[in-house]
């Protein structure tokens, strides 16, 4: 079952355009983001969590590539 949507944004929370798949593990998004800005030259982001159900942020990741 799908509880997530995600969003990856860059600091200024603006959508980066990354298409990671609603779901229900962080993880796999984190995962998904970080070879997203790998291929696109991004070294800071910010992925949200939302909930499905609710529509409200549930958390905010700070994900950064060394």
């Amino acid at each position: 079952m799908k509880r997530y949507w995600f969003e990856l944004t860059d600091e200024n929370y603006n959508d980066l355009g990354a298409f990671i798949p609603d779901g229900s593990s962080k993880q796999s998004a984190v995962n998904r983001a970080r070879r997203w800005m790998k291929d696109n030259g991004i070294i800071e982001a910010i992925l949200a969590v939302n909930s499905m159900k609710t529509d409200n942020i549930l958390d905010m990741i700070h994900i950064e590539e060394n």
